[in-house]
């Protein structure tokens, strides 16, 4: 913890105090407009702006007097207008450890107007710890919230500040521990902060009474903000600031939505394997790539195979349709026995809407049922002549054989775990609720009709209920065995609660673990026909959960649809496509963008630098200085391609990597403009044409064209070809350097 300084403000500063109380009494919410605009009155609104920036200047002067005492940093703090151009009705600034800015958790100040009409006061200043909602995700909740466990001693005005999952907003005193202790481990407070209030008046003549208490509340916060960093495995005690684990402080956060970019062969689609375990397994990056690459591919597939990592590429073709929900074709043999393969249409979803919906998937504990992990609702009709034998006997029959068509779905497609709701014909009501719980269907022999029979536990039964609300509003289909896709399962087992008190032990635990859906070649598809309208719902801030979430009506299937706020989307682009500037703006404000630009180093790490006594990572090195300065950064060579020399570092594998890739790659770039390849591969300086890459040999074109050609311009002089024998010689790559 610092030291924090007794001698308060040597040099008598004073903060203007009623600069910022009497802005944000006066300006509040009110729109600012700029003097262009014909709305303004232009002394007002220079009177506004003048008062707005003369109260921000004030409150940064408060904190920074706060940081320099602490022995922290300013990280961020808003300014006097907001988005929309209102006047803020608050003030607000972070303060930080320097080695943890990467973090969202800080001691927080902020002084704004009191809405709750909790106290007498108009305006509160206070010092919080703090996680800032758009830079946190679930696993960053989770650090934060550890602050219970951290108590608050007797004799403080620290007290706790709770953010409700609903939206609400509640304050508790120390002797309500227990009560916020249950309510976290209930999981529906989302944040939990200690807070404690500055006294005032808020005046120049207070100044420094406002300081010194400022300051005995931040000796007093700072334990719990630390000890958040400690949980973290950030050593506080350490004055150079290392962490326990090394992290190193160019390590890059990683956001809900990143693109990794950069020139072919940099390693980027290699790198999401890294990334993604990290967010998995809420590792800092750093620690994971120091690992070996083995061990963390293989905890990714360990991940892929639990469904907590997809993978998908973008390409031309690539549509709405296969990314979010469509219609598509399929051939069902339950609707005619007499002609089974006839085909109809269903609605599915696409590969990201399926991972969400598994993402934001409940967990479902009791003792008396278990649900399978990808369970499916079903709707089954039974006769009512039989309903109250299969009530009691813990099954279900239909009237099919076993092997007809119209049993198929009750055969081959209901699987332990799903949901099954029961109906006497009727398409709105059900009369009972069960989970399957045999893999297969069978034949009873001791009983006269209905003999296809599935063993059932009974979540409720002999109900006579309307479900159409749990079906957004839809009748079920008439067939006796159909899929009931429009059906949340968290709903369903909520409502089964109600109908049965049985069950009321039953837990219901949101899903808060990290998912990462990677998008290879994200550049290359449409994106704006590919995302749709959730180009706005993957936005940080409007997540399923964030005080800013939004939902949107899918146009197939007329549902609300949000993104959840544990799905990572991890993209990769290649700047040799396209470059960040050509991308779609939408999704270019919406992504945070990590370079991934050749690195000769990691040849040498991996033991890939030499070939005899060749330096390839020199000779790498310079290479890319040549296309930069004749083309641009974005199209030059990855390390990656040269990583083959670490198995095989011979004249062998050298030779296919640059007949193979490099020189492909500088035809690409370069339009087949050959003597700029010349250029890059130093052909142009080389003692021999034997080992020049490119050869050239001047055109007498009078053998060429017949008759006078001298008034034709731009003919060339020379012609070019491929010398295929220096790919073969040591001494045509070292003298590319």
């Amino acid at each position: 913890m610092p030291n924090l300084k007794e001698k308060e403000i040597e040099n008598n500063e004073t903060i203007n105090f009623e600069y910022i109380t009497s802005y944000l009494e006066k300006y509040a919410g009110k729109q600012y407009y700029g003097p262009q605009k014909q709305q303004a009155n232009s002394s007002e609104m220079a009177e506004f702006k003048e008062h707005g920036r003369k109260a921000i200047h004030e409150f940064r002067k408060y904190i920074e007097i706060i940081a320099s005492n602490t022995g922290y940093i300013v990280d961020t703090s808003n300014n006097w207008i907001n988005q929309a151009q209102k006047g803020y009705s608050y003030f607000w600034g972070e303060l930080k450890k320097h080695t943890a800015q990467e973090y969202p958790h800080s001691l927080s100040v902020a002084i704004y107007i009191n809405s709750k009409n909790d106290s007498n006061d108009q305006i509160i200043l206070s010092l919080s710890v703090e996680t800032k909602d758009t830079k946190s995700k679930p696993s960053d909740y989770e650090f934060h919230n550890k602050i219970i466990n951290f108590p608050i001693q007797q004799n403080t005005k620290i007290y706790y500040q709770a953010d409700f999952n609903i939206g609400e907003q509640k304050n508790f005193r120390i002797e309500e521990y227990e009560e916020v202790k249950k309510a976290l481990k209930s999981k529906i407070i989302k944040k939990l902060k200690v807070v404690r209030n500055v006294i005032g008046p808020y005046t120049k003549n207070n100044t420094s009474k406002i300081i010194q208490d400022s300051l005995e509340a931040a000796k007093e916060l700072i334990p719990f903000y630390e000890y958040i960093l400690q949980e973290r495995g950030i050593d506080t005690s350490n004055k150079n600031g290392t962490n326990k684990e090394k992290v190193k402080m160019e390590d890059v956060r990683i956001g809900l939505n990143t693109i990794l970019y950069g020139p072919p062969g940099t390693g980027k689609t290699y790198n999401t394997v890294s990334y993604a375990v990290a967010l998995c397994d809420n590792e800092d990056l750093s620690s994971v790539k120091a690992k070996d690459y083995k061990q963390v591919l293989q905890r990714y597939n360990e991940l892929v195979n639990e469904e907590r990592i997809a993978f998908t590429t973008f390409h031309q073709s690539y549509s709405y349709e296969e990314f979010i929900e469509g219609i598509r074709p399929v051939i069902d043999n339950d609707i005619n026995e007499d002609n089974p393969n006839i085909i109809k249409y269903e609605l599915e979803s696409g590969v990201f809407k399926d991972f969400c919906e598994k993402a934001g998937r409940a967990a479902i504990k009791s003792d008396r049922f278990q649900i399978a992990k990808d369970t499916k609702i079903w709707k089954v009709t039974i006769s009512k002549d039989i309903l109250q034998d299969c009530f009691k006997n813990n099954r279900i029959r239909i009237g099919f054989d076993i092997n007809d068509n119209g049993a198929n779905s009750f055969v081959n497609k209901i699987n332990a775990g799903d949901i099954i709701l029961t109906t006497d014909g009727s398409r709105w009501n059900i009369n009972g609720i069960a989970i399957a719980t045999s893999e297969e269907a069978y034949e009873l022999d001791d009983v006269p009709s209905d003999k296809t029979t599935r063993n059932v536990t009974w979540l409720t039964c002999d109900i006579h209920e309307d479900i159409s609300h749990l079906n957004k509003g839809l009748m079920m289909a008439r067939y006796t065995v159909s899929r009931l896709p429009n059906m949340d399962v968290t709903e369903l087992i909520e409502f089964a609660i109600q109908k049965n008190p049985e069950l009321s032990k039953t837990q219901i635990e949101s899903n808060n673990k990290p998912y990462v859906f990677i998008i290879d070649e994200i550049n290359r598809g449409n994106i704006s026909k590919i995302f749709g309208e959730l180009i706005t719902l993957i936005e940080d801030t409007k997540r399923k959960g964030m005080p800013e979430q939004i939902s949107a009506i899918l146009p197939y299937s007329g549902h609300k649809f949000s993104v959840p706020s544990n799905v990572y989307i991890i993209g990769t682009m290649n700047t040799a496509d396209r470059s960040i500037a050509l991308m779609d703006t939408a999704l270019r404000r919406r992504f945070q963008f990590v370079e991934m630009m050749p690195d000769s180093n990691v040849l040498k790490k991996i033991g890939a630098d030499k070939v005899d006594d060749l330096d390839v990572a020199l000779m790498l090195n310079k290479i890319n200085e040549r296309i930069t300065f004749l083309y641009d950064r974005e199209h030059t060579i990855g390390h990656a391609f040269f990583t083959k020399l670490a198995h095989s570092p011979d004249i062998k594998t050298l030779e296919l990597i640059f007949d193979k890739a490099v020189i492909p790659l500088l035809q690409e770039y370069f339009y087949e403009d050959y003597q700029k390849i010349q250029l890059v591969l130093g052909d142009n300086g080389k003692i021999s044409d034997d080992l020049k890459f490119i050869q050239d040999e001047k055109i007498k074109v009078q053998n060429i064209f017949k008759g006078n050609i001298d008034d034709v311009v731009d003919l060339p002089e020379k012609k070019f070809k491929i010398n295929k024998i220096a790919f073969s010689n040591i001494e045509s790559y070292k003298q590319i350097i």
